[in-house]
């Protein structure tokens, strides 16, 4: 699987595609190393070389990886319809580009509480408990992934559905 660099990707092990499954779901460390029945060191461990073989250390990064270069099964669209402004979609596409907050406030020269309450009221709007649940829920609505191309100016996102 190429890597964004080009080069061939390393293969997730089935442990660490279970903790980052997890993780994309919007689990806790202890709630996954429960689900795996080890330690939330272990959890951490896995973490950390899912990061070293697909190139970020942030979770939400990692999880937008991991869909684009299939070591996770892409989510199913769901039929909802969410708004979410610019402002916010800027925040969600800049955690799934592995920046933090602090950087995307940088990079739009946006003062960084605006930027940190944009990505709460994201994370509301998506039904998302993490970033990296956050990337989940933007490619089950079609905010990020193949489907967010369609229609980049677009302030709603929505298939067909209520909200």
């Amino acid at each position: 699987m190429p890597a964004p660099d080009g080069t061939i990707a390393q293969p997730l092990s089935p442990q660490e595609r279970e903790a980052l499954l997890g993780i994309a779901q919007g689990r806790t460390t202890a709630e996954t190393a429960g689900d795996m029945g080890v330690s939330e060191s272990t959890v951490k461990t896995y973490i950390q070389r899912i990061g070293g073989k697909l190139g970020s250390l942030e979770r939400a990064a990692m999880v937008e990886l991991a869909y684009q270069q299939h070591h996770l099964g892409v989510p199913e669209p769901v039929s909802q319809r969410v708004y979410l402004p610019v402002e916010q979609r800027s925040v969600l596409e800049g955690l799934a580009s592995g920046k933090t907050v602090e950087q995307i406030a940088a990079d739009e020269h946006r003062p960084l509480a605006d930027v940190r309450k944009d990505a709460r009221r994201m994370l509301r709007a998506l039904g998302a408990s993490t970033a990296a649940h956050a990337v989940t829920r933007g490619w089950q609505l079609g905010l990020l992934g193949p489907a967010a191309g369609s229609d980049a100016s677009r302030d709603i996102a929505a298939l067909a559905g209520q909200a």
